[in-house]
């Protein structure tokens, strides 16, 4: 989730932020829209040509963001960035919450219309990775995964990200090749580097920077949000839907290490990581009764990039069985993987939760959840 106090609320303590979305009685909810640059700075604010629309993210997309958005200003399709934002106030205080940055689709608009209004899609700053490479691509043996990283950022013309350092030592132990293939862009070719050393696909923050940090399990992470279900202070809706399918859920993971090429071959410790659920859950061998085991091959520049990118898989294929899609009022500060605690009776008192996608209407209407019991 965005910090609560982050800015442009940092003006604002976490208890009167809190209490807007929360605990006030009466709230106000407004929203904007920015034009800015590729630097993410403000070129201008077109709020005045913003008749509504709604934000969405999926933290599992290929491109985790889009927003529809109602225009009755003609941009320059297909290049213009634009930043939406909403605010919350009780008469008192107001807090501005940021909610990404989105290239503009070209967008339909009906004939004869005056003024026009044009219905406009927003795509994921990320999408300016999303081009195929168009030849092949490779990065050196001895180059370091996240300097490689760094260099298509730059390439491809972002200047606002990110990037966590502490794998900064890690280099590719053989050389990497990426061939010629209409399916293989630089989004694929950043996310494989960045798996290969333990970090999450990279991702862009409610300001519009990239970001690349190290994974880490959302059971390991501190809760961001309550949703509890007192009186005063519940802000989740009546209608839930409870999905729980497992069938092809794996209880047993083999990762085999395969781009050290020169190396010796593979075992376990060194090249290969095994791990099994054994009592964990509806998925586990003791629940099912037999064991279901996926291998992946993947590349990693060691056994500990190894380990902490399997499992990535591993929470992925254990988070399958129980899914809740909600509705509550509007919390702008939900943004990528947010870990939550939920007091919900399907799920029991004070569950684990994770929100893996999430829809935020610009109007105040309440917003759609999609989450996932940990």
């Amino acid at each position: 989730m965005q910090a609560i106090t982050a800015a442009p609320r940092n003006h604002l303590t976490e208890a009167t932020v809190v209490r807007l979305l929360r605990d006030a009685p009466a709230i106000t909810v407004g929203h904007g829209l920015e034009l800015i640059g590729q630097d993410l700075q403000l070129v201008e604010d077109i709020s005045a040509d913003l008749a509504g629309g709604q934000v969405s993210r999926n933290s599992y997309a290929t491109l985790h963001a889009t927003c529809q958005l109602a225009l009755s200003r003609a941009l320059s399709w297909g290049s213009a960035l634009v930043r939406p934002y909403m605010t919350i106030s009780d008469g008192q205080d107001t807090a501005r919450f940021n909610l990404g940055a989105y290239y503009t689709s070209t967008p339909t608009h009906r004939v004869g219309e005056d003024p026009v209004t044009y219905d406009v899609a927003g795509y994921d700053i990320l999408h300016g990775l999303h081009s195929p490479v168009g030849e092949a691509y490779a990065v050196d043996a001895g180059v370091g995964y996240l300097a490689a990283v760094e260099a298509i950022l730059q390439g491809q013309g972002y200047t606002r990200y990110l990037i966590d350092q502490r794998r900064g030592d890690a280099v590719l132990p053989s050389a990497k090749v990426w061939a010629l293939d209409d399916q293989t862009r630089w989004l694929t070719v950043v996310n494989d580097l960045l798996a290969a050393i333990g970090y999450q696909g990279i991702w862009s923050d409610w300001d519009g920077q990239l970001r690349c940090q190290p994974y880490q399990r959302p059971a390991d992470r501190a809760p961001e949000w309550l949703y509890d279900d007192r009186q005063a202070t519940s802000m989740v809706g009546l209608n839930r839907d409870l999905e729980r399918d497992f069938f092809e859920a794996p209880n047993r993971w083999v990762f085999v290490r395969q781009n050290d090429v020169d190396g010796p071959p593979p075992v376990e410790g060194d090249g290969v990581y095994t791990w099994t659920n054994t009592d964990v859950g509806d998925t586990s061998v003791e629940a099912r009764g037999r064991v279901l085991t996926k291998v992946v091959y993947a590349d990693a520049a060691d056994q500990a990039a190894l380990e902490a990118a399997g499992q990535v898989t591993i929470d992925a294929d254990m988070r399958i069985p129980t899914a809740l899609r909600v509705t509550t009022s509007p919390n702008p500060l939900h943004w990528h993987f947010d870990r939550l605690i939920v007091d919900e009776p399907a799920l029991g008192p004070y569950a684990d939760v994770m929100a893996t996608s999430w829809t935020l209407p610009l109007d105040g209407s309440d917003m759609t959840h999609e989450w996932t019991s940990l």
